[in-house]
C-alpha cells in the first residue's frame, strides 16, 4: 500500500486558490465540482488523485477548535451514516444532495469492519485421519477390525476426522487483495490512523487470473460455504469486484456536492426535542373541471426540524441554512424568509396557546455574524426608530460549528448547548413583535 499524502480544504472555497495544487483544479472542472459562474467548488468529502488524498471539510470551519483530520475521520463516518440512513437516493439526486461514491464507500466500510472482527478468511475443510481428531464410529465399525475384550470389541485403529484451516487459498488471496486496495484509499480516515499497512495482507500473493476468473471461484465457493461471516464476505467480495473492476478506474470521489442535505440531516438528529409536524401541515389542493377537489400532499409544507421544549410550552422551528451568512448579502434573501413565517403560522393553527419561535441556524462560528431577521420597510433606514413592525415576527440566527456537528453526528451525540440557545433566544422576544431597524 502507498503511502498517501493528504491535504485539507474546504467547500466553496475558490478553484483558483494558491492552497489547490496544480493539475487538481483541472480534474475538480472535469468532474463538474466547480460552478462556472462563481469559480466555487461545490464539493464536500474525499477526492484521491494519484497518491494525494484532498478532504474538502465543511464551508466557514475557519476558527474551529478541531483538529482538520480527525475532522476528516468524522466526514466520512457522517457520509457513511447519511447514506445508509437517509433518502439520499433518486429524491435527493433532484437537488444534488445524493452521496456520490456512497454504494462504493459502504461496501467498503462493511469490508473493513468484517475484517477488523474476523481476520482474513479461512477456508475450513474436514480431513479424514486415522487415530486423529473426532472418531467417526460408523466408518470405524464399517473397515476396521474389531478385536474381541472382555468389556467389548476393541478397535486399535478409528477412522477419525480434523478440521483443516488454510489461509493460502484462493478466497484468501482475492480477499487480501481487495482489502489491500480498500484501506488503501479508506483506511487511514476510516481507522483514524496514520498506518494502516498490515503485514498479514502485505505478505499474502496476488491471485493468478483476471477479476471475471475471480468472480467465478467466488460464486463457487459461495456455495459451499454455510457460515454467516463467510457468506456475507463473498458476497461482498463479489459486489466489491463486480462495481469497482468492471469499468475503467478514475479518480476516487466520494461525498455530496450540495452538502446542505447533509446539514439539514445533521442538525435534525442532533437537536434535542424533535416535535414530528410534516403530516399534519397544510397542503395545496386544486378544484377540477368537474368540481372536485384534489390534494396534493406530496407538494405539502415541510419543515426541516421542529423543536419543544420540556415545558410543552415554547416551539422553534428550525430552518438549517447552508449559507455563507457573514454579511446581510450572503445570508438567506425574501423567499427563506417567507417560508419560515408560513411555516410559523401553519404551526400556530396546530397549537395556536403555544408561543412560537423562528430559527436559521447557519455553519460557523458567530463572531461579529447576523443576529436575527425580519421584514422592515423599504426607506427604513438604520437611525431612523419610528418606523413600525409590520406584523412579522423575527428569525433568530445561530451559528453552529460545522466540524463538531460532524463529529457530534457520527457519534450519536446531542447538540445540548445549541438547543438551550435557541429556546432561551425564542423566549425572549414574542413572536407577534418584530424589532424595529434601530435594534442593535
Amino acid at each position: 500500500m502507498q503511502p498517501v499524502d493528504i491535504l485539507y480544504l474546504s467547500d466553496r472555497m475558490n478553484v483558483n486558490n494558491s492552497d489547490i495544487p496544480d493539475g487538481v483544479a483541472a480534474v475538480l472542472k472535469e468532474l463538474r465540482l466547480v460552478d462556472l459562474d462563481s469559480g466555487s467548488i461545490y464539493f464536500c468529502g474525499l477526492l484521491r488523485v494519484g497518491c494525494r488524498l484532498i478532504v474538502f471539510l465543511p464551508r466557514n470551519n475557519a476558527g474551529s477548535s478541531e483538529p482538520a483530520d480527525r475532522s476528516a475521520y468524522y466526514l466520512l463516518r457522517a457520509l457513511v451514516r447519511f447514506y445508509r440512513t437517509r433518502d439520499s437516493g433518486m429524491r435527493a439526486n433532484d437537488h444534488g444532495t445524493m452521496v456520490t461514491g456512497g454504494e462504493s464507500l459502504s461496501l467498503a466500510v462493511a469490508l473493513i469492519e468484517d475484517y477488523l472482527a474476523s481476520g482474513l478468511y479461512v477456508r475450513r475443510a474436514r480431513v479424514r485421519t486415522t487415530n486423529n481428531g473426532k472418531t467417526n464410529w460408523p466408518r470405524t465399525i464399517a473397515r476396521n477390525t474389531a478385536y474381541p475384550s472382555a468389556g467389548g470389541p476393541v478397535y486399535l485403529d478409528l477412522s477419525t476426522t480434523r478440521t483443516h484451516y488454510s489461509t493460502d487459498c484462493m478466497t484468501a488471496r482475492i480477499h487480501a487483495l481487495v482489502m489491500r486496495e480498500v484501506l488503501s484509499a479508506y483506511g487511514m480516515l476510516w481507522l483514524g490512523r496514520s498506518n494502516v499497512v498490515d503485514r498479514r495482507l502485505v505478505g499474502m500473493p496476488t491471485p493468478a487470473g483476471t477479476p471475471a476468473a475471480w468472480i467465478r471461484h467466488l460464486g463457487k465457493e459461495l456455495q459451499l460455504s454455510y457460515s454467516e461471516r463467510d457468506i456475507f464476505l463473498i458476497r461482498s467480495l463479489i459486489a466489491y469486484l463486480e462495481k469497482e473492476k468492471g469499468t475503467a478506474r478514475g479518480p476516487l470521489l466520494v461525498g455530496v456536492k450540495m452538502f446542505h442535505g447533509l446539514w439539514e440531516a445533521m442538525l435534525d438528529e442532533c437537536l434535542v426535542g424533535k416535535l414530528t409536524v410534516n403530516d399534519r401541515l397544510p397542503v395545496p389542493a386544486y378544484r377540477t373541471t368537474d368540481n372536485k377537489v384534489a390534494l396534493v400532499a406530496s407538494k405539502g409544507q415541510r419543515t426541516d426540524t421542529v423543536l419543544q421544549d420540556s415545558g410543552m410550552q415554547h416551539i422553534a422551528v428550525i430552518d438549517a441554512k447552508y449559507y455563507d451568512a457573514r454579511s446581510p448579502q450572503s445570508a438567506p434573501g425574501w423567499p427563506d424568509l417567507v417560508k419560515q413565517f408560513f411555516y410559523q403560522q401553519a404551526i400556530k393553527h396546530l397549537y395556536p396557546r403555544t408561543h412560537i419561535s423562528n430559527h436559521f441556524i447557519f455553519p460557523g462560528n458567530g463572531e461579529g455574524n447576523l443576529k436575527t431577521a425580519f421584514v422592515a420597510e423599504r426607506d427604513s433606514k438604520p437611525a431612523d426608530t419610528s418606523n413600525g413592525p409590520l406584523g412579522y415576527g423575527p428569525i433568530h440566527c445561530h451559528y453552529q460549528d460545522p466540524l463538531a456537528l460532524l463529529r457530534l453526528y457520527a457519534t450519536g451525540e446531542k447538540l445540548a448547548n445549541l438547543t438551550r440557545q435557541i429556546f432561551n433566544t425564542g423566549a425572549a422576544m414574542p413572536s407577534a413583535t418584530s424589532p424595529r431597524v434601530s435594534d442593535p
